[in-house]
């Protein structure tokens, strides 16, 4: 239950973080625009902006898809390093032909 309420918090959070980003961005866009065109260092903000996005936007889907029960499905390792087996390729050797 308490893990439920983790999850919930998190992505009530995540959710509201990333309606604000966006909200941000439609609100001001002649000003982000006008950041966006100036070149030289501000070329970045595009950049850090998507990377921004990104992570709100990626953390609220991870969490949304948590609460409703979806996960990935976790890799089962049948055998490890150690118990395989290494196979021996024959060296092959061409011949020199005259």
């Amino acid at each position: 239950m308490v893990k439920k309420k983790k999850i919930l918090f998190k992505l009530l959070f995540y959710g509201a973080v990333t309606v604000s980003l966006y909200a941000g961005l439609f609100l001001n866009e002649q000003a982000i625009k006008s950041l966006c065109i100036r070149g030289g260092v501000y070329a970045l903000f595009p950049i850090v902006t998507a990377l921004i996005f990104c992570f709100a936007h990626g953390n609220f889907t991870n969490y949304f898809w948590q609460s409703l029960g979806v996960e990935a499905k976790k890799k089962r390792m049948d055998r490890t390093v150690q118990d395989r087996t290494v196979d021996r390729r024959k060296e092959i050797r061409t011949q020199l032909r005259a």
